[in-house]
Parts: C-alpha cells; sequence; structure tokens
C-alpha cells in the first residue's frame, strides 16, 4: 500500500480497531490488572483509582512517578518523546494543571495521547516504532540526543533555565526536531513567551509561518491543515516553523501548531468523545510531522 494513498476509511478502521484491544483491556481489567493492561511504562502511570479518573476529559489524572525508571529502552525505533519541564517551581505530576490542578502543564493528555498515537504510527506506516511504552526527558537530559523528535505542549506556561535552552539549541542544531502542540495564543503572550525562549535557544532564529501548501502536509497523508479542527472549538489555527538559518530551503527543526491540540484527539479516539472524521484528521497531521521530521 502506498503512504500516501492510505484512505481516510481505512484510517478510521484502524483508530477504532488498533485501538480497541488495549480499551477493551483497560475496561475489564480488574483492580489489579488495570495497570498491567497498558504496557511498559504505561502500567505504572495509572492507579485503579486514577485508571477511573482518566475515563473522561474532565477526570483524568497523571500518578507521580519517577520517569526514568518508566522510559521505554533505547532500542533504534521510534520512540514517542516528550519534554518535561517546570512550572513555577514544579515540574513532577502535581498541581499547576489544568481541569482543578490535577494535571501538569507539560503532561497533557499523557499517557494516553502517545499509547494510541503509536498504535497508529505502527499500522500505517513502515516506521518502526516503540508501541510498548514512551519517554519523557528533561532538555537537559543526554538521554534526549538519542532521539531525533521531541514533543513538547503549553509553551505559553513554559519558562525553560538557561541550561535548558542551551541544551535545546544543541539538540536541534545537531539534528532534533521539535513538535510544539496544545498552546493557544488566548492571553496575546503565549506565543511571545515561546518566541522569546525559542530567541534564547537558536539566537538569530525566527519562527516562520507555514502556508497550507507546505511539503509537511503531504508528507504521508495529503492534509489540509485548516480543516483540523481543535477540539476545544473553532480557533484561529496557524502553522509555525524554525528553520536552520532562517532558510526555508533548509532544514526545518521546529514545527508549531498554535491554537490547537491534536493529542487531546489522539488521547480520546478510543473513546467516543469526539468525532472519528476529526480524530482521525489529528492523526494523520501527527503522521505527517513524524514522517517529514525522519526524512528531512
Amino acid at each position: 500500500m502506498t503512504a500516501a494513498r492510505f484512505s481516510a476509511m481505512a484510517l478510521t478502521a484502524l483508530t477504532l480497531s488498533a485501538l480497541a484491544a488495549g480499551t477493551v483491556m483497560l475496561d475489564r481489567a480488574g483492580p489489579n490488572e488495570a495497570r498491567r493492561s497498558l504496557a511498559g511504562h504505561y502500567l505504572s502511570v495509572l492507579t485503579p483509582r486514577e485508571a477511573a479518573a482518566s475515563a473522561s476529559p474532565e477526570g483524568r489524572s497523571a500518578a507521580a512517578q519517577d520517569m526514568q525508571e518508566y522510559n521505554a529502552a533505547y532500542d533504534g525505533l521510534y520512540h514517542f518523546v516528550r519534554v518535561q519541564y517546570d512550572v513555577g517551581g514544579r515540574g513532577g505530576f502535581g498541581g499547576f494543571g489544568r481541569r482543578g490542578g490535577r494535571e501538569p502543564m507539560w503532561a497533557h493528555d499523557y499517557p494516553r495521547a502517545e499509547r494510541n498515537f503509536l498504535a497508529i504510527m505502527d499500522e500505517t506506516t513502515f516506521v518502526r516504532s516503540q508501541t510498548e511504552g514512551s519517554n519523557v526527558f528533561r532538555l537537559n537530559d543526554p538521554e534526549l540526543f538519542r532521539y531525533p523528535i521531541a514533543y513538547i505542549v503549553e509553551v505559553g506556561s513554559w519558562n525553560p533555565t538557561d541550561e535548558d535552552v542551551a541544551a535545546l539549541g544543541d539538540y536541534l542544531l545537531k539534528g532534533g526536531f521539535l513538535i510544539v502542540d496544545d498552546t493557544r495564543d488566548e492571553r496575546g503572550t503565549e506565543f511571545r513567551n515561546f518566541a522569546f525562549h525559542m530567541e534564547r535557544a537558536l539566537p538569530g532564529h525566527s519562527l516562520m509561518g507555514l502556508g497550507e501548501d507546505h511539503e509537511v502536509f503531504d508528507s504521508f497523508f495529503r492534509i489540509d491543515p485548516l480543516a483540523v479542527i481543535p477540539p476545544y472549538g473553532r480557533r484561529d489555527v496557524q502553522y509555525y516553523a524554525i528553520y536552520e538559518d532562517n532558510d526555508p530551503s533548509k532544514r526545518m527543526m521546529v514545527l508549531m501548531n498554535l491554537n490547537n491540540d491534536i493529542a487531546e484527539y489522539w488521547e480520546f479516539s478510543d473513546r467516543g468523545y469526539y468525532p472519528i472524521d476529526l480524530s482521525n484528521e489529528a492523526y494523520k497531521l501527527g503522521v505527517n510531522y513524524v514522517v517529514y521530521a525522519l526524512t528531512h
């Protein structure tokens, strides 16, 4: 099957079938089995009470854990890597999150979004992916350099240290790729906050707007990026990139979808909270990001 011609209908079937097994395991598990139903580090992320709370967007939460203990070991496969950062001096799983403070900013949609997205990556592409877990690293962790793609959310609340931005700059200049999601410019400061810190990480580099005809939107699936409606209603969705030497003909290092949250769709695609066609478009956008990053 050719990647570019993989139909929305086929992806719909995969969205329902590839993720159904994990959903059934979690839903049918008893008090002790609920954690064991999610492979790799996922099985220790949620306690039975937290697994029940995570069954809806209104009730999700994440458990305290040592991320190094539960990160999937390096094996040469594609791993979903999420950036952990501090907000107000706290970067763990407690406080400073939405929905009553149960979830820190960096962990929004974690870990269900990763689990579901990796299942789709594995089913729809030839990218050899680690589907049994994912990874969470701080920017100053040398282990981050083993993985070419990193993902960060809620960058309006991001306040990295000098060490963090220096490490991020090194990571990007040495071939890393950063995906930025789940950031709404509602106060008019979130985008500026991210741009400010990226200038610290990559002095002289600027965020440039991406047109809907950019290659990234046709790198695997053909997508109309403006048709990917945010899960919280229509917004002025915008796409930005940072290129090496500020030259669009050179390597893209950062890709940001502003005023959107594609991982929200991933997280609940096996729960029926959002329309299947919108969840599929969010999956396709994520697949394109990864395929583009790995091939450019």
